[in-house]
């Protein structure tokens, strides 16, 4: 049972540090370490949750734009000065977003070098392949290429942006569609980190309540669900129809807070037709509830999917 748990000084005090939980005591003020430990295990199973859609934003947006980019200046269109830029001049370093995506791919090509040797023995030299070096490249990459350096007459933006984001386009003017991709994508890029790095997925600066939090956590999704949609709309279908979408918003509901922190109603069930309440209960609401049976012990959830 939690109850019987030692929160202190094993769990709070020296696997987890009051250093990281502080921030979950003033934003969301929970009676005691059982609730505390609760919405600390909560946000967890919130980045559980957003771990799908942010890895389905990055394969996606990658791939739509190497594909529309091979189509336009072939396989490897980030070597041997193929990728131009709207400030260059003779004999001036390139601006920090050209140069970080150069960074980036000779970083994606050594690692793919590294892993070729480490994994199938290869050796000398090892020649880069298009799929292995894209694969490696880091999030910021796709951030870095649509920064307005790469926008204008003979650049890849434009020329390429419709065939990258094949959805509905929120304005009509390209120069204004490079600019909300981008902020979409430094967005999103800043949330994958969070979560990547286990930091809690709800913090940022002006959040200071429940429900701050939770309405932070759901703009979030939003933009993912909209950055997929401009894509191209099937790619978001896909995790529509798998339920993927439907368990990131149920996960960050106060519901779902209280079920973690032991807070949540035991429903008990003595028919079937109770349990079937139950279940429409879960589906109209999207929720997941606890419950019982009348003649026993065992706490089971239900959950629509």
């Amino acid at each position: 049972m939690p109850h019987t748990l030692q929160y202190r000084p094993v769990l709070i005090d020296a696997l987890i540090s009051n250093e990281r939980i502080n921030s979950y005591q003033s934003v969301f003020h929970p009676a005691n370490d059982v609730e505390l430990m609760g919405v600390y295990l909560w946000n967890a199973h919130v980045c559980g949750a957003l771990y799908p859609l942010m890895g389905a934003v990055e394969i996606t947006l990658r791939n739509a734009i190497d594909q529309a980019l091979v189509a336009g200046l072939g396989r490897f269109w980030w070597a041997g000065g193929k990728l131009r830029y709207r400030s260059f001049a003779s004999g001036v370093d390139a601006p920090r977003p050209v140069q970080a995506v150069r960074d980036n791919f000779a970083k994606a090509t050594r690692n793919y070098a590294a892993e070729q040797r480490r994994r199938h023995g290869a050796r000398g030299n090892v020649a880069p392949h298009h799929h292995g070096v894209i694969a490696k490249t880091e999030f910021s990459t796709w951030e870095f290429l649509l920064d307005a350096e790469f926008m204008g007459r003979g650049l890849i933006w434009p020329k390429h942006l419709s065939r990258v984001f094949r959805g509905p386009w929120p304005v009509h003017q390209a120069g204004a569609m490079q600019a909300h991709a981008h902020d979409l994508v430094a967005t999103l890029r800043d949330v994958r980190n969070r979560l990547f790095h286990h930091e809690p997925a709800w913090k940022r600066y002006g959040v200071l309540t429940e429900a701050d939090a939770l309405q932070h956590l759901r703009e979030k999704i939003g933009k993912a669900e909209s950055l997929l949609a401009l894509i191209h709309p099937e790619s978001l279908r896909l995790l529509q129809a798998n339920g993927l979408l439907r368990d990131a918003h149920r996960a960050c509901t106060s519901a779902e807070i209280r079920r973690f922190q032991h807070l949540a109603q035991t429903h008990r069930i003595d028919s079937l037709d109770g349990l079937g309440g139950l279940v429409a209960q879960c589906a109209q609401e999207n929720s997941v509830l606890a419950a019982r049976l009348c003649q026993g012990e065992h706490r089971f959830l239900i959950y629509a999917s």
